[in-house]
């Protein structure tokens, strides 16, 4: 399998994320290539599944990951899988003010990215990989890069199924 995992990163975390899926992947056998939204995509033909990822800011996704979305659509890998991740936060201590601040982390750029997705009729991943952030610019909370690891053994064991 050849996977490519697409991201835009603003101070590092969704690249990190991005890192430790293509990681994974690599580690289970699978060729992988990470690539930054600001780049045009690759010859798609090669690729068995995607991965794309961006960050949650002002409760919102970047315009390069939604363009993304649908270029992928347009080049014809709608039957391909296609995993969607994020990075959010950092999330309020106190819980009033987290009931409070809860639209600009929820549903957050993987969930309007999955909607999106969803509405081209992609091949969508039933599940998103939600990266929380302990600061404004980071770092990623302890425990998130194992998490992403999960995710990617996940996505690909799906993509084996098949």
């Amino acid at each position: 399998m050849r996977a490519l995992v697409l991201y835009r990163s603003y101070h590092g975390n969704t690249w990190d994320v991005a890192e430790a899926l293509a990681g994974e992947i690599s580690k289970l056998g699978h060729l992988a290539e990470t690539r930054d939204l600001r780049r045009p995509l690759p010859d798609l033909r090669d690729i068995d599944g995607v991965l794309i990822g961006a960050p949650t800011r002002m409760a919102r996704v970047t315009w390069k990951a939604r363009l993304a979305l649908r270029r992928l659509r347009r080049k014809g890998f709608a039957d391909k899988p296609l995993a969607i991740f994020d990075t959010y936060g950092p999330l309020p201590a106190d819980p009033a003010k987290l009931e409070e601040d809860k639209k600009w982390f929820y549903p957050g750029a993987a969930g309007r990215m999955q909607e999106l997705a969803q509405k081209l009729k992609l091949n969508v991943f039933p599940k998103t990989l939600r990266c929380l952030v302990q600061g404004a610019k980071g770092p990623l909370q302890e425990g998130e890069l194992e998490k992403a690891a999960q995710f990617a053994r996940e996505f690909v064991a799906a993509i084996d199924k098949k």
